[in-house]
């Protein structure tokens, strides 16, 4: 297998690689420097660990169409071919011929999904069961705002959310996001401070979050109409008003 590996400009100086945060781009360039000459991966998982980089940044490579997944749970790079060039004589052909069986070339020299050659799965299949085999099988972070806020992000947003997966954890964000579109408060600064909150608390996990809600709602001050039902209740005479 060759030693060296190398990184188009014609991908990787594109606004739409550039607009990721900084750690999908990180995990680009380690799956590129460990992939095999056909550019397949089968260690992601691996990678991710001793890297300190997330499922998400694989999500949003995913996402933004940089790698393909497999449902065996490999993945291949994109535009292996246009950042790579080998001689024929120097290559080691991949072990994962199956796969390979099952992508075309398109005329740029970029790997395509021909999903023509799949008779028993459905198209869109593949990758949905590939995240999975990759343990994605929740939405990647940035698509779960998107859908709450109901719009794209901006570069600037998803950097924000790149500095908020430095403190908290994924499902804690989320949450975030959650209880500020049920406050109808869908702003960065809204979540932002939510965040901030829980943090000057010490919460440090999702689950501390919601035991924490649940009991500030249990302490909170009842409301003078629900007292005067209770005192009501507590000074009724039911044992009178039984024997009318």
């Amino acid at each position: 297998m060759a030693q060296k590996r190398m990184f188009s400009l014609s991908v990787v100086d594109t606004d739409r690689f550039l607009e990721m945060p900084v750690s999908s781009r990180l995990l680009y360039y380690e799956l590129g420097m460990r992939a095999d000459d056909d550019g397949f991966v089968d260690n992601c998982k691996k990678i991710m660990t001793f890297t300190g980089l997330s499922d998400d940044d694989l999500k949003l490579l995913i996402t933004k169409q940089f790698i393909i997944p497999f449902d065996s749970g490999v993945i291949v790079i994109k535009h292996w071919r246009l950042n790579n060039y080998l001689q024929k004589d120097r290559i080691k052909p991949t072990i994962y011929q199956e796969e390979l069986k099952q992508l075309g070339v398109d005329k740029n020299n970029v790997y395509t999904l021909d999903t023509t050659c799949i008779h028993s799965i459905d198209k869109n299949s593949i990758v949905e069961n590939s995240i999975d085999k990759i343990n994605s099988n929740t939405t990647t972070i940035y698509e779960y705002v998107e859908q709450n806020f109901g719009r794209p992000l901006s570069p600037t947003e998803v950097n924000k959310i790149e500095s908020w997966l430095l403190s908290y954890t994924p499902d804690i964000i989320k949450y975030a996001v959650e209880v500020a579109t049920l406050n109808n408060k869908r702003t960065f600064n809204y979540v932002n401070g939510i965040l901030n909150n829980w943090k000057s608390c010490n919460y440090q996990t999702l689950e501390e979050i919601k035991e924490n809600e649940i009991k500030k709602k249990d302490d909170k001050p009842m409301t003078e109409e629900e007292k005067e039902t209770i005192d009501f209740m507590n000074n009724y005479n039911w044992l009178e008003d039984e024997g009318e």
